[in-house]
């Protein structure tokens, strides 16, 4: 005798057609997510460039085209000054974004953690946040001379309040029950940090690298220009001094496909690799 509450095997068969269905439908809705995204970022640059172009077309000999910017790059590149002042430019921010980061997440970790910590370092953090940049860097060559340590420092400095701030607050946002339960089960201190403190640090780690990273590219330009011999904003000067739109818009526009390759790229995949216990996580631009 047939249990009722037993489905039959036509019944079976329909849920497994409703559930290849659903899963279809699901695939269907995901690449068109997928079509229209990369048609929605490919509307928002070609709208740039559009934008650009138009530019040039009103404002005549003042805005160069990209075609006229393009032919620049190439003779830079060839010349080999393009990708010389490039080079000195990426190796002084790895160098000050790699300090900052470390100095800053140990500080931003320890004023977490510790309120008597943050109450004697508020003083210094406030300070940083509110000082105007430029002023780090003219205080930096007229105590330190002219040199790449003078820039590195101010650039340092410039960084590290950012990557304070943001550490801490996700420090304060530990969840402390899960930390006490780690300890209840008497894991060592590597378990603990590595495997309950790290996961919940990470989306602000991750987060505050790229924005600095972003920022360090921004103000080492700055620095530059207001106190070296070479370096793409040294060159963003000297072709200023002459006037000449293209030579400023071709390191400029460079950098800033350079930071869009870093960033996308290799912060992008550091980010994917972080995150890979949880769900796929969408990779977008910063800074």
């Amino acid at each position: 005798m047939t249990n009722p509450d037993t489905p039959t095997d036509d019944g079976a068969f329909q849920q497994e057609q409703d559930a290849a269905g659903r899963a279809q439908g699901r695939a269907r809705q995901q690449r068109l997510d997928a079509g229209v995204s990369i048609a929605l970022r490919l509307l928002s640059y070609g709208s740039l460039l559009l934008l650009w172009i138009v530019g040039a077309q009103s404002l005549g000999a003042i805005l160069p085209g990209p075609l006229e910017t393009w032919t620049f790059i190439v003779r830079e590149f060839e010349r080999g000054t393009l990708l010389f002042h490039l080079g000195i430019t990426a190796q002084r921010v790895i160098i000050a974004f790699i300090i900052a980061m470390i100095s800053g997440v140990a500080l931003g970790a320890a004023m977490g953690l510790s309120t008597r910590t943050d109450d004697l370092l508020q003083g210094w953090l406030i300070t940083s946040l509110t000082i105007p940049r430029i002023l780090l860097f003219v205080m930096a060559y007229l105590l330190l001379g002219l040199s790449d340590r003078a820039l590195i420092i101010a650039l340092v400095i410039t960084v590290v309040p950012t990557i304070i701030v943001t550490v801490r607050e996700g420090t304060r946002a530990l969840d402390g029950s899960l930390i006490e339960m780690a300890k209840a089960f008497r894991r060592d201190r590597y378990a603990v940090w590595s495997k309950v403190v790290y996961p919940q640090l990470t989306p602000y780690v991750i987060g505050t690298a790229r924005g600095s990273l972003a920022l360090s590219w921004k103000m080492v330009v700055l620095g530059e220009l207001l106190g070296r011999t070479s370096g793409v904003g040294y060159q963003i000067s000297f072709y200023f001094q002459f006037f000449n739109m293209r030579g400023i818009l071709a390191y400029g526009v460079t950098m800033m496909v350079l930071l869009a390759i870093i960033d996308l790229g290799l912060m992008g995949a550091l980010q994917r690799r972080a995150f890979r216990w949880r769900s796929p996580v969408r990779v977008g631009s910063v800074g």
